[in-house]
């Protein structure tokens, strides 16, 4: 990946005419843009030389025409085009007729006083397109993919680093599982680390805990945890502690089903040979939530998941069919769940 490679040029004034951001991580296209904005212009020149046209709601040639205009009191335009979904194999009716050939004319003399950066937040474009190609052709490419969970782990360690902060190797695995190793997720989390160990320059397991907010996914991953290791006085806490905090009984169980559909179908692929890789891109589920699935669902036999899973299609039936009080049927399904089935 060539990101920070082609951050620190522009902050450095090498910059070309012609930018294409691809990839979805919305961190690091947020990273991309800022930087755009702050190298290419003077603070008193942003409301003058900048444009930003989202091709979803504008035609193609309002963003052509302004990059095609001389800069307002300052040397350089930025001109800045988001969602450029005429790139891509989209079927769908565009909103507008897309000027094609102008934006190809452009590619291949573009203007001498305008900085042309495309983000496209999309996994790849459509190769098959003459305007694509040309694209590539002519223009610097910074690729913002998803990051895997190593590379997640890498840019993040490293940023803690560059803010001169360390932290303990539990805490960090603790932060890395409350953001789901999402770096759009942990980056919006960490500043809040860094304010509340300013004085030791220090983040600790504790500070994780009590700062990072968990999602209700999360909880509910610690809930599917207690009934299977039939911690039932600690599955019920939880449970209330949800209901106190307004969340339907009926969601809670639709996402403790989905979480244990989740295990099911890796305890079944892994007994067929398939790998954490291979699991994710059949499941076309985070690879990072694969991971955790196979640690969680180890100790258990795939019948015992399956009674788990079945049990809560049957709460499910009764909580929509209102047999019985609501917020009493996780508690029969605990309960039951825990007297008739063991570890293993």
């Amino acid at each position: 990946m060539n990101f920070s490679k082609e951050m620190a040029k522009l902050k450095t004034n090498k910059i070309a005419p012609i930018y294409l951001i691809l990839g979805t991580e919305s961190y690091l296209n947020r990273i991309a843009r800022e930087t755009f904005i702050h190298s290419i212009l003077k603070k008193d020149e942003i409301d003058l030389n900048l444009g930003i046209y989202d091709m979803e709601e504008v035609p193609l040639g309002v963003a052509l025409e302004d990059a095609e205009s001389v800069p307002f009191f300052g040397d350089r335009r930025l001109v800045i085009v988001d969602r450029p979904i005429f790139l891509t194999g989209d079927k769908g009716k565009p909103k507008f007729e897309h000027d094609i050939k102008w934006f190809e004319n452009y590619l291949i003399k573009p203007s001498a006083t305008t900085i042309f950066v495309i983000f496209a937040p999309y996994e790849k474009l459509d190769d098959r397109k003459k305007i694509s190609k040309l694209l590539k052709k002519n223009a610097v490419i910074i690729e913002t993919p998803i990051l895997s969970e190593k590379e997640m782990r890498s840019y993040l360690k490293t940023t803690i680093e560059n803010e001169e902060f360390k932290i303990s190797p539990e805490a960090f695995e603790l932060f890395i599982q409350l953001t789901d190793a999402k770096l759009s997720v942990a980056m919006s989390e960490l500043p809040k680390l860094l304010l509340y160990g300013q004085e030791n320059k220090y983040i600790t397991k504790d500070a994780v805990s009590e700062l990072i907010t968990k999602s209700l996914e999360q909880n509910i991953f610690s809930l599917n945890d207690y009934v299977l290791k039939k911690k039932v006085g600690l599955a019920l806490e939880l449970y209330h502690d949800l209901l106190l905090q307004k969340e339907d009984p009926i969601k809670i169980n639709a996402i403790m089903t989905s979480q244990f559909r989740l295990l099911l179908q890796v305890k079944i692929l892994e007994k067929r040979g398939y790998q954490q890789g291979d699991i994710a891109k059949i499941l076309k589920v985070h690879p990072y939530r694969i991971k955790l699935s196979i640690q969680h669902m180890r100790p258990f036999s795939k019948k015992v998941l399956a009674d788990a899973y079945n049990g809560l299609i049957e709460t499910e039936y009764r909580l929509k069919t209102g047999q019985g009080e609501k917020n009493m049927q996780f508690e029969l399904f605990v309960l039951q769940f825990a007297r008739n089935y063991s570890i293993g």
